[in-house]
């Protein structure tokens, strides 16, 4: 208890490693440089020297990064397979000589009973082999004997290289992979498969070590030259390893986001602007329904919110086609704000944004933009859209008081770095068309519709004859309308979906893309909504 430091809610044990260069005289007098050190507990390094076995239990052991993984479990002096292999619990009493036991009639000769035995006795066997004493004896014989002096004559042993001791033998070790359908051909991989045997090797030992203290695995971006599937079982695997008692804890970092969402999403801790946001249960304001769902739901496409500077998330494909194209359109493109859109496809939207809601209120600085539909289909829109059997459905069933209750609801889990933007009328797609661009989505939706009933592809000239008969019928239509008319009859093809909305929004920005509109343009006929969003994500102001 006398290391910790008690000023937060919870007792924590803060360690501090002062290192100086400090110059002193070696033993002959010249002056050198050596690292002076102490490791002292406390804020700031105050408290009690951390000293003896609680220093013991912090010791770690450091791996340089892996360049040649096969090379790290090569035979060799000091490799790293024969310390792994000399720290093992099973390798315990392997160094003592043993010999090998009485053979038996009709039985195999069995071998000594550890390691260090099986070389002397190997050593032996080699030595006395006719070959070697052949070979020993023609140099003695043939050539020492004549070049020795005096009585004793000069005579040559050949004897294997190093002592038989256990650590010689284990470095003599190396480890490869193969298959298990070819199990004695050494197959060649790449160097992800090789990392992949290098942590199995590091684990082994912490897995099966009996001593006191903290086994902990430090891995940095396992990822890299692994493809998707091998990065899930690699979770798999080290999230079984740590489970129950099994005393492993295990600390990755990653910018992957197929191994983000392969996690369970409470042991993750986002890092942003050099802080530390842990998404443990009792640190954000997710509820326990909340987590479950994630669970289930959050997938390596969604898992990109984890590695963005800013996050919109959306309710459908129109939105997580258009928006970016619009960002682009005004100069705020996504990819160069660093900006993800998450497509949740469903009501979901507020599950996801809590992620980024803490408990303590100290938020990362991302900002997190959900679009979400109004969802109130407009008076125009009566001649398509059927009434409710009861309470209110078009605008005009709406009062001041109901309408600002509907809204509220739609933005009730909103707070600090989490902001929903609200279609001003009924849908993106609706209000795209009263907005000002009617002509133009009216046009895509027509060609969409075309491909919807077209098993191949429009040749240029059958486009062009679609969008002149589309753009006919609107300039007849829109002549003896208003706008909010206009917005109506553009959109009911799609709520009556004869047209895929994801189709027609790919259309629409394609054709936008090549319109040539400036900003000012854009800004003038977009949804508030969509302009409130991209100003927000990509706002250069740090997060609320």
């Amino acid at each position: 208890m006398e290391w910790l430091s008690l000023e937060e809610k919870e007792p924590a044990l803060e360690v501090t490693l002062h290192v100086f260069r400090v110059k002193r005289k070696n033993r002959s007098g010249v002056e050198t440089f050596v690292a002076d050190s102490s490791w002292r507990s406390g804020p700031k390094g105050a408290g009690r020297a951390v000293e003896g076995d609680l220093r013991s239990f912090l010791l770690s052991t450091y791996l340089k990064p892996l360049r040649d993984a096969e090379m790290e479990m090569a035979a060799g002096r000091s490799s790293r397979l024969s310390q792994l292999l000399l720290n093992h619990p099973a390798l315990k009493g392997q160094d003592q000589p043993s010999t090998p036991p009485v053979p038996e009639t009709g039985k195999p000769l069995q071998p000594p009973a550890t390691l260090v035995g099986i070389m002397k006795t190997a050593e032996g066997w080699i030595q006395s082999s006719d070959s070697l004493t052949q070979a020993k004896r023609q140099l003695n014989d043939d050539y020492l004997k004549n070049l020795s002096t005096g009585p004793a004559s000069l005579q040559g042993e050949i004897t294997i290289g190093r002592n038989a001791d256990l650590k010689a033998i284990l470095e003599k070790l190396e480890l490869w992979l193969n298959s298990s359908l070819t199990p004695d051909e050494r197959l060649r991989h790449g160097l992800g498969l090789n990392n992949l045997l290098f942590m199995a090797a590091e684990l082994l030992l912490l897995s099966e070590t009996t001593e006191a203290g903290l086994p902990l695995l430090l891995v940095e971006e396992p990822e890299a030259h692994l493809h998707p599937q091998l990065q899930l079982r690699l979770m798999e695997f080290l999230e079984a390893k740590t489970a129950g008692d099994s005393g492993v804890q295990v600390i990755v970092t990653t910018h992957s986001p197929t191994l983000s969402a392969k996690a369970n999403i409470e042991n993750l801790t986002l890092l942003a602007a050099g802080r530390a946001f842990p998404l443990a249960a009792n640190q954000t304001k997710l509820s326990p329904g909340d987590y479950r769902f994630l669970r289930r739901f959050l997938d390596a496409t969604k898992a990109n919110l984890f590695f963005a500077r800013g996050v919109v998330i959306v309710e459908g494909d129109a939105e997580n086609i258009l928006l970016p194209v619009f960002a682009e359109l005004l100069g705020r493109s996504f990819t160069r704000h660093g900006v993800s859109v998450v497509n949740v496809g469903h009501r979901g939207l507020f599950r996801y944004a809590r992620v980024f809601q803490r408990a303590d209120g100290k938020e990362p600085p991302i900002r997190v933009a959900c679009v979400s539909d109004r969802d109130i289909p407009t008076d125009e829109s009566k001649t398509y859209v059927l009434p409710k059997k009861k309470g209110p459905k078009f605008t005009s069933d709406f009062g001041a008081t109901k309408l600002k209750t509907h809204l509220a609801a739609l933005i009730k889990y909103d707070g600090g770095v989490v902001q929903t933007f609200v279609s001003p009328e009924w849908t993106l797609e609706h209000d795209i068309a009263l907005g000002g661009f009617a002509r133009e989505l009216h046009t895509a939706i027509a060609i969409a519709k075309e491909l919807k009933n077209f098993s191949g592809e429009l040749t240029v000239d059958e486009t062009a004859q679609i969008v002149t008969a589309a753009e006919t019928e609107y300039d007849a239509f829109a002549a003896q309308k208003n706008a909010r008319e206009i917005a109506a009859f553009v959109y009911q093809p799609l709520y009556e979906k004869e047209a895929s909305k994801a189709e027609v929004a790919q259309i629409f920005a394609e054709r936008l893309a090549k319109s040539g509109h400036d900003e000012a343009a854009l800004r003038a006929n977009l949804p508030a909504h969509v302009l409130s969003t991209i100003d927000y994500v990509t706002s250069l102001q740090p997060a609320p």
